[in-house]
């Protein structure tokens, strides 16, 4: 039988079929959930539940879209569900740190990201070599883009465990990129990635583009806002929900 290239509703059956429904349900909620995070009130009820769908939802969505790409054969898309998975969790225990062993998860996450990352790097100048620089549809550019934000990540989580923990404006600004970045990652996946599904009329790549960046325009203000300008958001319960991460990283609880 000859390598499967692209895996669709229409030729797919059985688990593979379920597989992939699960993978665009949890997209679309991931999406939706994701947006909803992104505008509400930080802290509050809304954004608090509508975040945790939205990382149940990515979490489910990266490991169908992995098993999917492995079952095509993707080398150059493989590692975006695992890239998702580690964002938005690690995007989730800045505000909500885990009860059991979290410096030891943290450090198999920092290595996780490093790995991910000179992984994405290798395939992105493998792909710079091939015909228009794509990598099974992906262009090294964003294969070179995405390797890096991993690196910076995994910079991110030595540094966090270096120093014992983060709090304060630095456990916000980690919370709140990490989610942005994977909102962007959802958003971008399904405006522009499966832009082909759109009605023609819609079928605009600058029109698409305003929704699929957003998250990325969302990303560089609250940067600006709570690194810069160290103003955190309005909602205080958004600080003292959870305890400090850096009292359970510096003990290894």
């Amino acid at each position: 039988m000859g390598q499967v290239t692209h895996v669709t509703l229409a030729t797919a059956t059985g688990v593979l079929r379920l597989a992939l429904l699960v993978h665009i349900s949890a997209g679309m909620v991931g999406l939706v959930t994701g947006f909803m995070a992104l505008f509400v009130a930080k802290g509050g009820w809304l954004h608090r539940k509508s975040g945790m769908l939205f990382v149940y939802a990515m979490i489910t969505m990266g490991a169908m879209a992995s098993g999917i790409a492995a079952y095509e054969g993707k080398l150059g898309t493989v590692m975006g569900g695992p890239f998702t998975i580690y964002l938005v969790f690690t995007g989730l225990t800045a505000v909500r740190p885990l009860d059991y062993e979290p410096r030891r998860v943290a450090w198999g996450l920092m290595l996780l990201a490093f790995a991910l990352g000179l992984f994405n790097i290798l395939v992105g100048i493998e792909a710079l070599g091939r015909p228009k620089m794509m990598m099974d549809g992906a262009p090294a550019p964003m294969i070179l883009f995405l390797g890096s934000v991993l690196l910076m990540a995994g910079i991110g989580d030595w540094r966090m465990l270096r120093a014992g923990g983060i709090r304060g404006t630095k456990r916000i600004a980690r919370h709140l990129w990490r989610m942005c970045f994977g909102i962007f990652i959802a958003s971008g996946s399904f405006f522009l990635g499966q832009m082909r599904f759109f009605p023609r009329p819609l079928r605009i790549p600058i029109l698409l583009a305003i929704p699929a960046l957003a998250p990325l325009a969302m990303l560089i203000y609250w940067m600006w806002r709570v690194r810069v300008r160290g103003r955190l958001p309005a909602t205080r319960r958004y600080i003292v929900d959870s305890p400090s991460m850096i009292q359970k990283l510096a003990s290894g609880r």
